[in-house]
């Protein structure tokens, strides 16, 4: 939607030239306004996941975004939908109070019936191994809060934070974990923990009988010409199901989105010496080119044994 000729009391001239609909944590604004966040926040690299995410969810291609999940999603409009890149999620205990630091979802997409949070990949699974349940509790252990810790309460309020996260896909009904103690025994060594955090977001405050159905998606970008990196991929494929499989997700639904970039070592060669300003590039001209035509859309709780 394009909105011109709106004047401010001083008389200026305001003109909204993106299309509405794009928010950055919370506040209300436009496409160009999220670039312009997402400008300040921090950026390792080109192939830091959230450029090529934000890119891919331009107003230009949201038809095409549209006709690709219809396959999946029947009825879900990504241009009408309400789009907030880095959109928090806190953890609340069974007392309602917040616990633990926000999981900061790369982008949270809300229509009137569906709420999708989107986890962005790019080069992160070729590079690294995902920080499981357990290796995380062990890091934080040994972390001191205002200079020391009790070693023993601490070690409570860890688990603590992991039973909320755990509690919103229970309350979501989006578990077949029977309980806490089944949680703790079958998760800890295998599943990531971001894993869970992105499962979660997507579950807290939606359910399928009573509110808006949580959709998780993790939507991986790929360099088209590198066997290493797509073979790379597959591994992670295997390991986002099986994490699936490990918490029993259910009563929800998990797409894993590949989308090949046709462009990625030209990308490389041109923006390797920046350290910064890439969203600001994005405002002017497109960075990375995506192949349509072969994004692969899968649903990743549908169980190979059925055929699909």
């Amino acid at each position: 939607m394009v909105l011109e000729g709106l004047v401010m009391n001083n008389g200026q001239k305001i003109i909204n030239d993106e299309e509405m609909g794009y928010f950055f944590g919370s506040p209300t604004g436009t496409y160009s306004k999220v670039l312009c966040s997402l400008d300040q926040t921090r950026v390792n690299s080109c192939e830091t996941s959230s450029i090529p995410l934000a890119e891919f969810w331009q107003p230009s291609n949201l038809g095409k975004i549209k006709e690709k999940f219809e396959t999946l999603l029947p009825g879900f409009d990504p241009v009408s939908a309400k789009k907030h890149f880095e959109f928090p999620t806190y953890a609340k205990t069974i007392n309602g109070e917040r616990i633990g630091a926000p999981s900061m979802t790369d982008l949270m997409v809300f229509t009137p019936g569906i709420k999708m949070a989107i986890e962005g990949k790019f080069t992160e699974y070729v590079e690294k191994r995902e920080q499981t349940i357990a290796n995380w509790l062990e890091e934080r252990k040994k972390r001191k809060i205002n200079g020391s810790w009790t070693p023993g309460s601490r070690e409570e309020h860890l688990r603590n934070v992991l039973l909320a996260w755990f509690g919103c896909l229970r309350q979501a009904g989006c578990t077949g974990l029977a309980d806490d103690n089944a949680f703790f025994s079958e998760c800890m060594e295998d599943v990531s923990y971001q894993f869970l955090h992105r499962a979660a977001s997507a579950c807290c405050k939606a359910d399928v009988e009573n509110g808006p159905i949580p959709v998780l998606v993790y939507q991986l970008f790929f360099d088209a010409n590198s066997k290493e990196h797509i073979a790379k991929m597959d591994q992670f494929k295997d390991n986002l199901r099986r994490w699936a499989e490990t918490l029993k997700l259910q009563g929800m639904k998990f797409f894993i989105v590949s989308v090949p970039i046709l462009n990625a070592k030209d990308v490389r060669d041109r923006y390797s010496k920046m350290s910064g300003g890439f969203f600001h590039v994005l405002e002017n001209r497109p960075i990375y080119i995506f192949d349509f035509d072969k994004i692969m859309m899968e649903d990743a709780l549908v169980s190979k044994k059925d055929g699909k």
